[in-house]
C-alpha cells in the first residue's frame, strides 16, 4: 500500500467516528449520546449509516482524485511487497483495520446492536476502507494488490474481534507513536544535484509539515503492542494499577526507498546503500485510556477514541544491528 493514504485514514475514520456522536447528540440530548442503547434505535442506525456512506465515498473519491487519478491505470494485477519498508506498512495495517474494527464496534454498540452483531458492523467497515485501498492499488500502474497488506488486515481485525469474543475486552492494544523526525541537509551523491539532499528525498518520500511526517513518515513511527499484565495473570492482582500498561514497541529507521536506499531523481542514480536500515524495538510503560475511572461520559468516549495513541515514556531500545539505548522520554 502507498504511504500516502495513511493521512487519510485517521481523519476520515475520526470523521466517521465523531459524526456518528455529533449526530446524535443533537438529535437524542446530551445523556444518551455517550450512553449505548439498550434496545436498537432506529434513528441512530439511520444516522450511523448515513454518516457511514458519507465518510465511505468521500474517502474513495477523495482517495482516487488526490492520488490514483495522477498516476496510470491498467489491468487489476498483485504486487509482493513482503519485504517493503522493513514491514513498517504492514504493521500500519495491523493498527488501521484494528483501530477502525474498534470504533466500528463502539459506533454499533451507541445504536444499540447486540456484542455479536457490533463485531460484524466494526469488521465490516475495518475491511471495506482497506480493501477499497488494495483494489484501487490493484489497479495502479505504480502499484498493486497486495497480498500481506491484506494478510495485516486480517490480523488487526483478528486481535480485536478475538479478544472481544474470549474476554470480552480488549486486553492487548495496538497503538501508535510518532515525532518529526530532521533530516540531513547533505546532498546524497556527490555527482548529483548539490541543492538536493537528503531531506528533499523525505519529502519526496513522506510529504513535509508535521502532520505528514507523524503520520506517514516511516521512520518517525513507532507501532506498540501494549498491554496489563495484571490483566494477563490474576484479575484480582492489585499491586499493579489498572490503568498501567507494558508496551512493546517496533519501528524503522534508514529508510529511504522502499526496498533499498537507491533510487533515480532526474536521470541521476542515488545511492545512500551506507544508511543502514534498520528495526527497533521497544519496552517502555503506557496509560490505557480506558481505564481511567471517571463517571463523565464524555471524557469516557474522549479516552476511547484517543487510545489509539502510546503515551510518552521512558524507554528502551534495541535495534537490528545489536545498538542498545536508552530515552528518558519517547515518543
Amino acid at each position: 500500500m502507498n504511504i500516502t493514504t495513511r493521512l487519510k485514514q485517521y481523519a476520515l475514520s475520526l470523521v466517521f467516528f465523531c459524526g456518528i456522536l455529533a449526530s446524535i447528540q443533537a438529535q437524542s440530548g446530551y445523556q444518551s449520546f455517550f450512553t449505548p442503547s439498550d434496545t436498537l434505535n432506529k434513528r441512530r442506525v439511520l444516522l450511523a449509516s448515513g454518516f457511514g456512506l458519507i465518510s465511505y465515498s468521500g474517502f474513495s473519491i477523495g482517495l482516487y482524485n488526490a492520488w490514483y487519478s495522477k498516476q496510470g491505470l491498467g489491468k487489476f494485477h498483485a504486487f509482493n511487497d513482503l519485504r517493503e519498508w522493513m514491514h513498517m506498512d504492514k504493521a500500519a495495517h495491523m493498527f488501521n483495520s484494528y483501530f477502525q474494527s474498534e470504533w466500528g464496534y463502539h459506533g454499533a454498540r451507541w445504536c444499540g446492536y447486540s456484542s455479536g452483531t457490533s463485531m460484524i458492523w466494526g469488521v465490516s467497515m475495518a475491511m471495506l476502507f482497506q480493501s477499497t485501498i488494495e483494489v484501487m492499488d490493484g489497479f495502479s500502474n505504480d502499484y498493486g494488490f497486495s497480498w500481506p497488506d491484506m494478510a495485516g488486515n486480517v490480523i488487526g481485525i483478528g486481535l480485536f474481534t478475538s479478544q472481544q469474543l474470549i474476554w470480552d475486552e480488549q486486553k492487548f492494544r495496538i497503538k501508535l507513536s510518532s515525532w518529526p523526525k530532521k533530516y540531513s541537509k547533505l546532498p546524497p551523491n556527490e555527482m548529483g544535484d548539490p541543492g538536493y539532499s537528503f531531506e528533499d528525498r523525505a519529502h519526496e518520500l513522506y510529504g513535509s509539515g508535521f502532520l505528514n511526517s507523524t503520520l506517514k513518515d516511516y521512520n518517525t513511527q513507532t507501532f506498540w503492542l501494549t498491554f496489563n499484565p495484571e490483566r494477563l495473570v490474576n484479575g484480582n492482582w492489585k499491586n499493579w494499577p489498572d490503568c498501567l500498561n507494558v508496551s512493546l514497541g517496533f519501528g524503522a529507521d534508514g529508510l529511504f526507498g522502499g526496498f533499498t536506499n537507491n533510487w533515480v531523481r532526474q536521470n541521476i542514480v542515488y545511492n545512500a546503500e551506507w544508511i543502514p536500515r534498520v528495526n527497533e524495538y521497544y519496552l517502555a510503560l503506557d496509560i490505557d485510556l480506558s481505564k481511567i475511572k471517571t463517571r463523565n461520559r464524555f471524557l469516557k468516549t474522549l479516552f476511547q477514541v484517543f487510545n489509539i495513541v502510546k503515551i510518552p515514556s521512558p524507554t528502551l531500545e534495541i535495534n537490528s544491528i545489536g545498538r542498545v539505548k536508552g530515552h528518558w522520554l519517547f515518543f
